[in-house]
């Protein structure tokens, strides 16, 4: 992570979004001291997650989970990016082998609700990736947009900005992503744009990236606690 600080400066990036693994193998302190003394900002944390599992393992799984949490803080992120995981035995090694994406797909929905809680006391905003359907197996079983605005929908259906979409241009291929509407919360990425036409589109990489992550910021929501939270 170090080196990716350097690079950064060096090149006049104003931003990255670590992986937890890099900042692991440097420490969180002197990653958060590195972070800070660059005054780089980090557009996201990747990544929470991995929720499906077996059911005696709900602890160790939402500690793994609140431990993202309480790093992204320290290092001051824009949002955790979650990959939400796939089948139990590929999230979460060791657990019984299944083949029903169904049932992961409960167990991400029940896992980032409770994940959500503990966020909010953290005032950390969620992002889900969706990721391509050749993922949905060992990866993310959330797999189209229009899924994870579901999910959003329904665990957050205020908007208050505690939960969003995270868009990964190489995870995505032409032609299924999902059309979706420009107040749909997109958070930590730059590859969506509002259009004029209400709509929002995919964009790929190309030299005005700037741009679109200007326009994508300007349709953050901001961050308030749901009404049925704000007494927790």
């Amino acid at each position: 992570m170090l080196s990716i600080i350097d690079v950064c400066a060096q090149h006049q990036i104003r931003a990255t979004d670590p992986w937890r693994d890099q900042v692991a193998q440097v420490g969180l302190e002197r990653a958060v001291r590195a972070v800070r003394d660059a005054e780089l900002e980090l557009s996201g944390y990747c990544h929470g997650g991995m929720f499906p599992g077996e059911k005696t393992r709900a602890s160790e799984i939402r500690d793994d989970n609140r431990r993202t949490i309480d790093e992204a803080s320290a290092l001051g992120v824009g949002c955790i990016v979650l990959v939400v995981g796939g089948l139990p035995q590929f999230s979460r090694p060791g657990s019984t082998p299944s083949k029903d994406l169904a049932s992961a797909r409960a167990m991400v929905e029940a896992g980032l609700a409770e994940m959500m809680d503990y966020a909010w006391q953290a005032r950390m905003p969620l992002a889900i990736e969706p990721l391509h359907p050749m993922y949905a197996a060992d990866r993310a079983c959330v797999n189209t947009t229009a899924h994870a605005l579901d999910i959003c929908d329904r665990l957050d259906p205020e908007r208050s900005g505690s939960l969003g979409i995270a868009l990964d241009g190489p995870s995505i291929p032409r032609g299924i992503i999902d059309t979706v509407t420009a107040d749909a919360v997109a958070m930590g990425h730059d590859l969506c744009r509002p259009e004029q036409n209400g709509k929002v589109a995919k964009q790929h990489g190309g030299s005005s990236g700037r741009r679109r992550r200007s326009r994508c910021e300007a349709r953050l929501w901001p961050f308030a606690p749901p009404p049925n939270r704000a007494s927790a």
